[in-house]
């Protein structure tokens, strides 16, 4: 691993870009102070959460910020939006396994997002029963923070975590990314002490229990359910010993960030944090120089932005990709681009197969055989089977996948 005074001076200007200023800090926290206290003062119970809670924010905008509103049960979780309404605070309400809310602040130049999210307060004794993993959330960051204060030089490893995992697009559990959850690289860097050190060694283990809160492999695999051991790495929530932290990474995810962890390591460079936008131009060119077809995807929908709507349209074009192969087509490249809001676009650069051969029913099998002959045009007999020959092409393919809008949720147009 090369770690002389380049790869320092990387980290080092990454850190630079990446940390608020004293002042920025400072005030992104009083104000978060003053608005949590406006709650309080409501009757709610309100715990600052996230990054700033627990010293890790990076410098961005708009700035994400967790609020915690915690209840006692369940059905007390609606007073939130209606103290909200009394207040007259104008608000967005996003859907998911629980409700939160969503409220844009500006401060000067700054944009804020505060991120209004109900969580139930449960007795400890019993904090395994199953409950929504947002619960959770206030013990992911009394885990962290204590990590952190015992260990400050954490805090700046976890930003260069976040940093790198976001500018390869692995940075989110959305089911469109499939990537590392923000809570799950802060657990890892705590685990592996430090950045470098967690680029070099995940992987080479498929179980990672950092509290040791099961006694041995066999236990995990016999009392977890088997969906959250399914994927390429178990991480054992600290928090949680029946979740999987990682149980959203995907494979593709996965084995990228292992391909790019051995580039970073063997030629470290600033390029590794720094977003790469798609180029439709360099795509063209690939294309053209390999005598390729580049198919651009145009996608929108009405469902609720952002994981929703981002997954419906990734399903779409995973669809859409399946159905290429399954007709002879071959996929060389394929890129998803989304980022928020109710659009996103796909590119494919195809290898197109003008014609198929089909396989058919085996000769004996005289009944078959007729019924095959009567839809195919050309058939063929090869080795005992019947085969035909179907003309075909990746625009025909898409037309078909068009008529799929409507149970997809999504529309889409294309572009050859």
């Amino acid at each position: 691993m090369k770690t002389g005074k380049n790869l320092k001076i990387i980290l080092k200007e990454e850190l630079e870009k990446i940390t608020p200023s004293k002042e920025e800090f400072k005030e992104i926290e009083e104000k978060t102070k003053k608005f949590a206290e406006l709650l309080k003062k409501s009757g709610l119970k309100v715990e600052i959460g996230g990054s700033l809670a627990k010293g890790t924010l990076l410098k961005k905008s708009p700035q994400d910020i967790d609020l915690f509103v915690v209840f006692k049960e369940e059905r007390e979780v609606q007073i939130l939006e209606n103290k909200l309404e009394k207040l007259k605070i104008s608000f967005k309400k996003i859907h998911g396994s629980r409700d939160y809310f969503q409220i844009n602040k500006n401060i000067g130049e700054r944009e804020i997002i505060f991120e209004l999210i109900p969580v139930l307060d449960f007795n400890l004794k019993n904090k395994f029963e199953k409950r929504n993993v947002t619960d959770f959330s206030l013990l992911h960051v009394k885990y962290i923070a204590g990590k952190i204060k015992k260990k400050k030089s954490l805090a700046q490893e976890v930003m260069l975590a976040k940093s790198f995992c976001h500018a390869q697009g692995i940075y989110g559990a959305e089911s469109y990314i499939k990537g590392f959850s923000g809570y799950s690289l802060e657990v890892l860097v705590c685990y592996y002490g430090s950045f470098l050190k967690f680029l070099k060694e995940f992987g080479k283990k498929k179980i990672i229990n950092p509290e040791k809160m099961w006694k041995n492999e066999k236990e995990i695999f016999r009392e977890m359910n088997s969906n959250k051991t399914s994927g390429p790495i178990i991480l054992i929530d600290p928090t949680n010993k029946y979740r999987n932290v990682l149980s959203c990474l995907s494979q593709e995810s996965f084995e990228k960030f292992l391909n790019l962890s051995k580039k970073f390591l063997k030629n470290p460079s600033q390029d590794f944090f720094q977003e790469k936008n798609i180029e439709e131009k360099e795509l063209k060119k690939q294309a053209e120089k390999s005598k390729l077809k580049l198919v651009k995807l145009s996608f929108s929908t009405e469902k609720q932005e952002g994981d929703i709507a981002g997954t419906k349209m990734k399903k779409y074009l995973s669809f859409i990709v399946d159905e290429l192969k399954r007709k002879g087509q071959k996929i060389k490249r394929e890129e998803f681009d989304y980022k928020f809001g109710k659009k996103a676009i796909g590119y494919l650069i195809v290898k197109e197969n003008k014609e198929r051969e089909i396989k058919g029913p085996p000769i004996q099998n005289r009944k078959a055989c007729e019924e095959f002959k009567k839809v195919r045009k050309k058939v063929l007999n090869k080795k005992g089977f019947l085969y035909a020959k179907e003309e075909i092409s990746i625009e025909k393919v898409l037309n078909f996948c068009k008529k799929f809008e409507k149970e997809m949720g999504v529309v889409f147009s294309y572009y050859l």
